[in-house]
């Protein structure tokens, strides 16, 4: 799979409509800057240890809430950059895009239960030892599209099958995907030194990009024969662009030595 391309694809399409991608993930950044402020710690809270009074608040249950909120939209919002990538996106109304999972009780229901039936498969992985805890993580990060998809066409997926059939995609993805999150560490630096601004391009070009992953995955199982072909087919087409020698038992005198 390669990466590169897989991003660069994302970051041309974002810069071609990015007015577009800003308002779409614009609920997001307000969800998520508003949650965040409200639920982290004061510096009052620090003399409550002490005290008798909870340091655990109301504001902080709020925040949390909203957080959530937030990160329910934003699933919604990978949904719409799934579509993007495979050019079925339409770019208008993004406001309305923005609470896709809002309109479909399939969509809510299912990104619900997936999230936390992952969440308990990874804790139970994570009892055994870290990394394989941080691999099914990974292997099961294409159950909420997966199962989006079957929706869309009308099919009766079960979360749990959703989860199956996302680790058989990326059986052999794996690492491809492990790496293409290292990749993205630089601009989480320069989220964090900008103060959260460069996240209004950062955020939506690595959801088009992950968008972009899961578009190559579908594409792999629906279309093996493409790249099978094409390895197949490209030592032959080398061989017929070689030139004739009329003796090739002197193709070593003539090679220049390097």
């Amino acid at each position: 799979m390669d990466r590169k391309a897989l991003k660069l694809d994302a970051k041309s399409l974002l810069n071609a409509h990015f007015k577009f991608f800003f308002l779409l993930f614009l609920p997001v950044f307000v969800l998520e800057f508003v949650g965040g402020f409200m639920y982290a710690p004061r510096e009052e809270y620090n003399a409550q240890l002490n005290s008798d009074m909870p340091v655990w608040t109301g504001q902080q249950t709020l925040g949390m809430i909203i957080i959530l909120l937030g990160s329910l939209i934003a699933m919604g919002v990978a949904f719409m950059a799934v579509d993007a990538m495979r050019q079925k996106l339409t770019y208008e109304q993004p406001f309305q895009k923005s609470m896709t999972i809002f309109n479909n009780v399939d969509y809510f229901l299912g990104t619900i239960v997936i999230y936390i039936i992952e969440q308990v498969f990874i804790f139970l992985w994570m009892l055994l030892l870290f990394i394989p805890g941080v691999i099914k993580a990974i292997a099961y990060s294409q159950a909420f599209y997966v199962y989006r998809d079957a929706v869309d066409r009308g099919e009766k997926m079960s979360y749990l099958d959703a989860i199956t059939e996302s680790r058989k995609l990326m059986d052999g993805h794996k690492w491809d995907y492990f790496v293409m999150e290292l990749s993205f560490i630089g601009w989480g630096l320069l989220v964090v030194v900008t103060l959260g601004i460069a996240a209004i391009w950062v955020q939506p070009y690595m959801v088009l990009s992950f968008g972009n992953f899961y578009r190559e995955l579908i594409d792999e199982k629906d279309h093996p024969e493409t790249l099978a072909d094409t390895l197949t087919a490209k030592p032959s087409d080398d061989s017929n662009d070689q030139p004739a020698t009329p003796d090739n038992s002197n193709d070593s005198q003539d090679t220049p030595k390097e």
